[in-house]
């Protein structure tokens, strides 16, 4: 709250000199330019372009006469129908009465005795009344340059923009108090992930070294996707702090990727086997349709796997258990397309962009009750477009459903890519 009064006008100087239509003189003994006439201010003209204003509004000569206030002031402030502010002594009373709206005696005390001329200056405060409400008053000069013959009073209800901002500042401490938790729980989670995961992918390579003994081939398949799934949940978990940070609020941004030579049948067929065998052969049919060999990918293939595990998770949420989800592959054109194909709800035509935004859901998702963030397509986007390809989705020709493709270009993969290892590349 400002002390600087919410002033009708000047409090009359006592330099002034007493006749109508001069004004005081200014610092300097330069005399000021005389007050027009007042038939012409006052006139119906005048009257209409104060009364259009949105704000109240009150015309003020120098010397602090009131010569024309405007509907919406005497509303806001509430005048008396018997209170003239431009008839003699109108000044004084509409003083008095203002004094009378601002609470406590200090309060009215400080407005009076600040009512005073302030020189060709705008001046601008806001005060609080005893109702509740904040009212805002603008005082601009009027006159030339350093030589005002009076001021144009502005006064406007702001107690809704101060609610707003109130609001609004209660809302920026809430979410730094939630950032800061937030950071604090992401840096305890990665602390107490880390000795775990290490210790399941010790172990995991343990079992996995020729040293330890044979394996048949379906164990050593179980340990290698063991292992494989260990390490993305480390490279998860050490993303938390920077998500939490709110560099990547959604956890979508993935680090720059890490390229291998990736094969991109077996991809399909190892995430597609892998779905099989969390679902147990429970729910829809699902099946893999690749063709053999194929050039391989230089690619990340860790993000590639999350990517297409996302979709064919997406596919079996949305499709009942006796529908059917279809994983193909083929390479042509210079780029590999894989689609997933589902007989599941669709995504309506208007929503077909809308679901790869974070936190974005399709109506028919919401109403099914089916569980979901809207974060999982999006991040799967995200993996697509650091490779340069593509994803999108469009319905079935026949029958429901939905069929999304992702669309990746071939590029050249270096002689010395090391196949496996911490880039990412699969091992056939």
């Amino acid at each position: 709250m400002s002390d600087t009064p919410l002033e009708p006008g000047a409090a009359p100087d006592p330099a002034a000199p007493e006749e109508p239509g001069t004004a005081p003189e200014e610092p300097g003994g330069s005399p000021a330019p005389a007050v027009p006439e007042e038939p012409g201010l006052a006139g119906p003209f005048v009257a209409e372009l104060l009364d259009a204003l949105p704000q109240g509004a009150a015309l003020v000569r120098v010397d602090g006469r009131i010569l024309r206030i405007n509907r919406r002031l005497r509303v806001l402030l509430r005048l008396p129908d018997d209170l003239d502010p431009t008839a003699p002594g109108g000044r004084e009373r509409l003083l008095d009465h203002i004094a009378s709206l601002l609470p406590g005696p200090g309060e009215r005390a400080r407005f009076l005795a600040a009512a005073r001329p302030h020189g060709p200056v705008t001046r601008t405060a806001d005060h609080l009344l005893t109702d509740g409400r904040i009212l805002r008053r603008r005082r601009s000069p009027l006159g030339g340059p350093g030589r005002p013959w009076g001021h144009l009073l502005l006064i406007e209800d702001v107690t809704r923009q101060h609610e707003a901002r109130e609001d609004l500042d209660q809302r920026v401490r809430r979410l730094a108090a939630l950032t800061d938790e937030r950071t604090a729980f992401a840096g305890r989670a990665l602390h107490e992930l880390r000795t775990p995961l290490a210790t399941v992918l010790s172990f995991t390579e343990l079992l996995l070294d020729p040293a330890g003994g044979p394996l048949d081939p379906e164990r050593t398949a179980f340990l290698e996707a063991i292992a494989r799934n260990v390490r993305r949940m480390v490279s998860i978990a050490e993303d938390l702090p920077r998500a939490a940070a709110g560099e990547d609020p959604a956890g979508l941004r993935a680090a720059a990727p890490r390229p291998g030579r990736v094969l991109v049948p077996e991809l399909v067929e190892r995430v597609v086997l892998e779905a099989l065998q969390r679902t147990g052969g429970a729910g829809p049919y699902l099946t893999a349709d690749v063709p053999e060999g194929g050039p391989p990918l230089h690619a990340d293939g860790w993000l590639l796997t999350g990517a297409l595990e996302e979709l064919v998770a997406n596919a079996l949420r949305f499709t009942p258990a006796d529908g059917r989800v279809e994983v193909g592959a083929r390479f042509g054109g210079g780029q590999w397309t894989v689609r997933v194909r589902d007989t599941g709800i669709g995504v309506p035509l208007e929503y077909q962009e809308e679901v790869f935004t974070p936190y974005v859901r399709a109506p028919n998702a919401r109403r099914g009750g089916y569980p979901g963030t809207g974060l999982g397509l999006a991040g799967a986007l995200e993996a697509v477009r650091l490779h340069g390809g593509t994803l999108t989705v469009r319905d079935r020709r026949s029958g429901p459903g939905a069929v999304f493709t992702v669309r990746l270009p071939q590029r050249d993969v270096p002689e010395d890519t090391v196949r496996g290892g911490p880039g990412g590349g699969t091992v056939p």
